[in-house]
């Protein structure tokens, strides 16, 4: 038998042995999170039809930058649009904010000086035209001091469910990628223009610290990238959709 040979088998059960551990993983978590939401269902508890997909920033605004000179607004999109073909395979409707590299101010009016202002404003008209969504905005953060990392999410104090949905996501994340993360989910204040304003389900998820340069190199990494998206999107389907396909 060559040395090629060799590895093969030896490669497949490693393969295998991954795929059982994440399978075993995702279980527990599953059942963990559906033994919670038994618990803290009432009768009036919302149904969500679709997710509003939130890319941050764009065109213009890069929003943050990382050292290497990663830029926040290509990573938002890139996780929003895995989220999205998650979202949409399993049957949940999605609208995106954005789906390029702009600003979402009306070019046909006089933006000057306000293209940040009138891009918020359209960004909350999307959202409030789905009524029945869960606005869920992606992002990055970045602070003077690298040594800080790991995902955070704030939610909307406008709806009870943002608080559910947002500690969903904090959580999922924390068991199945960042074992180490200890942050808490934070209610959103004045300064998060979109989470104040809008009166329907809606959180933000900071989903890593750009200025920290390890951690940015992995939300630059299409590999980690997918799974954020995945892992978001299976906190989401833990919400009560009324109208999976």
């Amino acid at each position: 038998m060559t040395l090629r040979r060799a590895v093969l088998p030896v490669r497949f059960f490693l393969i295998t042995l991954l795929l059982l551990l994440f399978t075993v993983l995702f279980s527990m978590l599953a059942s963990r999170l559906e033994k919670k939401a038994s618990a803290t269902a009432t009768e009036d508890q919302p149904s969500f039809t679709a997710v509003i997909l939130d890319a941050g920033h764009g065109g213009e605004d890069g929003g943050a930058v990382s050292p290497q000179g990663y830029a926040e607004k290509n990573l938002n999109l890139a996780i929003c649009k895995q989220m999205e073909v998650l979202l949409r395979s399993n049957g949940i409707e999605t609208v995106m904010t954005r789906t390029e590299d702009i600003l979402l101010y009306d070019k046909s009016a006089d933006y000057h000086g306000k293209k940040k202002a009138l891009d918020l404003l359209a960004r909350r008209k999307i959202g409030e035209a789905h009524p029945e969504s869960v606005f869920v905005s992606i992002h990055m953060n970045a602070y003077p001091l690298s040594q800080y990392h790991g995902l955070q999410v704030w939610y909307s104090p406008n709806h009870d469910s943002s608080l559910d949905v947002a500690r969903q996501i904090q959580e999922t994340v924390s068991v199945l990628l960042q074992p180490e993360n200890q942050r808490q989910v934070k209610a959103a204040g004045s300064n998060l223009y979109l989470l104040h304003h809008l009166n329907t389900p809606a959180v933000l998820v900071e989903c890593g610290f750009l200025s920290n340069p390890e951690e940015a190199e992995r939300l630059n990494d299409p590999t980690y990238q997918k799974q954020l998206a995945f892992l978001i999107t299976l906190s989401l389907l833990q919400s009560n959709f009324s109208s999976q396909k």
